[in-house]
């Protein structure tokens, strides 16, 4: 299943700590103690911004094949001109109207009399074969220039190279370990690698079904490495600086289109497992 997001992801380690651990019907959830003052809890990496394309440009609206013998007729009250490009193909002749113009009208199959009643009439007529694009702008002076090749063929487009795969697949584990070697107390390290897995298998199984489920799941799976809650704000800062490590890498993945579909992202959360070493 192919998974796009339009909305902002947020890629932080942690989420808001989980529910009681009392059994209820149904759970609140519960907040973290305080951090002692003069205490701030970490700031994680900022969320990506998921990429959005651009709008179409509007395309030219096609009209009815016009033939040699017949006319296409513009007409406008404003003040503006009709130009041809590429040029050579037809002739733009301009009227003054109200004005009574008889010939054989494009679409139609028989002569006829029309009248066009605004103050400017463009007539168009066929002089060459070809396609030909009118653009009606405002009336002024217009600076129309031909880039040339010279005569020399167009070489033909180099293909993209192909990206270099990843060592380690999406290139994840190292994230991982490189952020691993930054944190001085690894206490929790094999109960998070734990978690990596079994969110993983979480996803795999179709758990979630957009990009920013599987990463609230992740969140959660984070908080569940440090079951004492009195204990989770330290074990949040403690990690910090994998979090940021894998954060960015998760970022420019997603952004690369390569976390597309649920066994990318379970693909994903094995390498950082890996990473941990576990």
């Amino acid at each position: 299943m192919k998974l796009l997001g339009g909305a902002c992801l947020s890629l932080c380690l942690f989420a808001s700590v989980a529910a009681s651990t009392d059994p209820q019907p149904s759970p609140q959830p519960v907040t973290p103690p305080a951090p002692p003052p003069g205490e701030t809890l970490p700031d994680w990496p900022a969320a990506p911004v998921v990429p959005q394309p651009m709008p179409p440009q509007p395309a030219p609206k096609a009209v009815a094949n016009l033939a040699a013998d017949e006319l296409y007729v513009v007409q406008s009250d404003e003040d503006v001109q009709l130009l041809a490009s590429p040029p050579g193909v037809v002739t733009v002749t301009r009227e003054q109207g109200p004005l009574k113009i008889r010939g054989l009208f494009v679409g139609n199959k028989i002569v006829s009399t029309r009248t066009y009643a605004k103050k400017n009439v463009f007539i168009v007529e066929r002089i060459a074969p070809g396609d030909v694009e009118l653009l009606l702008v405002p009336a002024g002076k217009v600076e129309r220039r031909t880039v040339g090749d010279g005569g020399e063929p167009s070489p033909p487009p180099k293909p993209k190279p192909d990206p270099e795969p990843e060592p380690d697949g999406l290139g994840l584990k190292a994230a991982s370990a490189a952020g691993l070697a930054k944190v001085a107390d690894q206490a929790g390290r094999v109960e998070l690698a734990k978690q990596q897995r079994a969110h993983a298998s979480a996803v795999a199984a179709g758990a979630f079904d957009s990009p920013a489920a599987i990463l609230a799941g992740w969140r959660g799976a984070n908080n569940r490495a440090e079951p004492d809650l009195t204990k989770l704000v330290a074990f949040q800062a403690r990690w910090k600086p994998w979090a940021a490590d894998v954060s960015a890498k998760l970022s420019q993945l997603y952004a690369a289109g390569r976390l597309a579909k649920n066994s990318d992202w379970a693909a994903a959360f094995n390498e950082i497992a890996d990473g941990l070493g576990g």
